[in-house]
């Protein structure tokens, strides 16, 4: 069996003109060519596509597309390759952006939305539900709270119940009431039907392959998960006891429905795990010695779970049935797109047709249309196609050992040009988060706007990064400032030390924690970098616990007291604007006028303190800018300014 690859890229061209024949539907045109330089703002452009989803039939494709700073949502009939039309587009109203965009029918389609406040935010849900038909008739909200209300549900899709295609599966939340309740919800009208509620406080509840809902997870009083689960609908729920850890996630019943799978975060267990119900032991399927599960594979009908993806330096998927046709696919488009991500994203019902979005550091996802039967793999669209991968630098995968013998994995990327033994600028470039966050093989606009401007880069995944279990985040709790700053030193003195960095030419930068850490890099060691880049940081760790949408809510402060600490004066020393006498490094700061998560109140401490001890520095100050820039045009002047700024400071030059 072979699959033979067709670059329909006339198909593109038709699917990108229509896109743009709609005015709430933006693109971008088809780069013809490049000069020698890449213009910033390709680097920074949004995608031209985003969720994208195949009808059971095959005939539709469901595409997000970004519309000023939102995103819309398009049906397209793709039957018909080069004469594919757009059948119906979606809007919603305010700030909200279509996502999981899913098919229930061959002719109707739902979906949820969320809002983002910046570009460097996680998307928040609204808790709402849309629909819409094929042919742009019956749009609705089925589900959710009216914009303005007081009162907030929050809602996830259980099952699309695809032996009953005007009805799903839903479960749902409300601040004052702890027990998640499950009703079926019609996609047509709206109508909900009541069908379990869960015998736990918080948490969720599961069905299994009969779209039954028999499996319960929920906190007690001290935040720790408990379990229950009920052999059919109709019998009494039963609890077990949960010895393996408090940091069990449940992501589906196998196909007997007498196990649940789980993974795991905890250190000594991470990876995939098997429980029996009936007796509640626990079975190792698919362990991992350093890496959470990153991501997980279902089969046609979207009840079993084939395989799971550990992002261990390069994302790869493990199989639990390798012989499951959906695994027999993957493996051969990966050997087909090697030295890319593969993802198989849905199924046609019959399973002759699947989505196959393909991805890696050097290219933006690309999708394609896999046909099973020709066989054949027709390319569909590339959600950024001004992008030219040969133009990308590749992201290799590091690791090294911090002074106090911990490993820390992390990621360098050559720059353009790069002569093997040569010493080049770096920038040492730290993600935002930080608990939670992690840097990842893929595609970054900074990183190859840096790379291809003459910047080496370096990502480190300090302790207090997510991915690599709860006790190596759980290691960054109250180490702001201190160990994990330690740790961006570390890797600064390791990369200098492989005889590929420039000693004086290293710039420190970062957004968010990122920004953190960038000033604190500079007032604990004034003389390791020749300049720094701020951006939407946060500089006062007592403002942090005042200001800003994190402590206006009482989760959020118990939050910043697990990870930042109670004590006024350890804040006070670890906090940047304190010290700002003792920086050295030129230095470059950027906010956003509108941002609530690092509150703009940040900016202007530290411009305060900046100019009380005389100290020089550049800055930018962008208003309708939240956390993050959304426009193109705010990132292109900020990038421009920034790396002006780092070539001034490192005599740095592009090939």
């Amino acid at each position: 069996m072979s699959i033979i690859a067709i670059s329909l890229k006339s198909s593109h061209s038709k699917l990108l003109s229509l896109l743009l024949s709609i005015p709430l539907l933006l693109g971008s045109a088809l780069a013809t060519a490049y000069a020698n330089e890449i213009p910033l703002e390709h680097f920074f452009k949004h995608a031209e596509f985003g969720d994208a989803a195949i009808s059971p039939t095959g005939k539709y494709l469901a595409v997000t597309v970004p519309s000023g700073e939102q995103r819309n949502l398009a049906v397209l009939d793709i039957s018909k390759p080069d004469a594919m039309t757009i059948t119906a587009a979606f809007q919603l109203r305010g700030e909200e952006s279509p996502v999981n965009v899913q098919w229930v029918s061959d002719e109707r389609l739902i979906f949820s939305s969320v809002i983002q406040a910046g570009a460097l935010e996680q998307p928040v849900g609204t808790g709402r539900i849309y629909a819409i038909n094929a042919d742009g008739g019956n749009r609705r909200q089925l589900f959710g709270t009216q914009e303005g209300s007081r009162v907030f549900r929050v809602m996830d899709i259980i099952s699309l119940l695809p032996d009953e295609p005007d009805w799903i599966l839903v479960q749902h939340w409300a601040h004052d009431r702890p027990r998640p309740i499950v009703e079926r919800l019609n996609v047509n009208n709206a109508r909900l039907n009541r069908v379990a509620t869960s015998p736990l406080n918080r948490g969720f509840l599961m069905a299994d392959q009969d779209n039954v809902v028999r499996f319960a997870m929920g906190t007690n009083d001290d935040m720790k998960p408990e379990f229950s689960w009920r052999p059919s609908a109709d019998a009494e729920w039963r609890s077990f006891s949960n010895d393996i850890s408090d940091h069990l996630s449940p992501v589906g019943f196998d196909a007997s429905g007498e196990f649940v799978y789980m993974r795991s975060r905890d250190n000594d267990h991470l990876g995939l795990y098997q429980i029996e119900l009936a007796s509640g032991e626990f079975h190792p399927l698919l362990p991992s010695e350093h890496v959470e599960v990153d991501g997980i594979k279902l089969d046609v009908s979207g009840g079993k779970i084939l395989a799971v993806r550990y992002h261990d330096g390069i994302p790869q998927w493990h199989s639990i049935d390798d012989t499951a046709q959906e695994v027999v696919w993957l493996r051969q488009l990966e050997a087909m797109f090697e030295g890319s991500r593969v993802t198989i994203n849905n199924w046609t019902r019959d399973g002759n047709l699947a989505m196959v979005a393909v991805s890696s550091d050097v290219a933006p996802t690309e999708f394609f249309v896999l046909d099973t039967q020709a066989p054949a793999l027709r390319f569909l669209a590339a959600s950024r196609p001004w992008i030219d991968p040969a133009e990308m630098q590749n992201m290799h995968p590091i690791q090294f050992e911090a002074r106090d013998g911990v490993t820390l994995h992390g990621y360098k990327t050559l720059p353009r040009g790069y002569v093997e033994g040569s010493e080049v600028p770096f920038v040492v470039f730290v993600h935002g988060g930080p608990h939670g966050p992690r840097d990842r093989w893929g595609f970054d606009s900074f990183v190859q706007a840096f790379a291809h401007h003459g910047f080496g880069v370096l990502q480190i995944n300090f302790r207090g990064s997510g991915g690599y279990g709860i006790g190596f985040e759980r290691s960054g709790y109250g180490e702001w400032g201190a160990k994990m700053q330690d740790d961006i030193t570390d890797g600064t003195h390791w990369i200098i030390e492989q005889g590929i960095a420039k000693e004086d030419a290293v710039c420190i930068a970062g957004a968010s924690y990122g920004g953190f850490s960038t000033l604190s890099g500079i007032v604990r060691e004034p003389d390791l970098y020749a300049c720094a880049w701020a951006f939407v940081g946060v500089y006062d760790l007592e403002l942090m616990k005042e200001t800003g949408d994190i402590p206006q809510q009482e989760s959020g402060r118990r939050y910043l007291d697990r990870v930042l600490g109670t004590d006024t004066e350890v804040l006070k020393e670890r906090s940047p604007t304190n010290h700002v006498a003792n920086i050295k490094t030129p230095l470059f700061i950027s906010h956003g006028a509108e941002d609530v998560r690092a509150h703009v109140d940040h900016y202007h401490l530290l411009k305060e303190r900046l100019d009380e001890a005389s100290i020089a520095y550049e800055e930018m100050l962008v208003e309708n800018e939240g956390h993050g820039f959304y426009r193109v045009e705010n990132n292109v002047e900020m990038m421009t300014r920034v790396l002006a700024f780092m070539k001034q400071h490192t005599s740095a030059e592009a090939p």
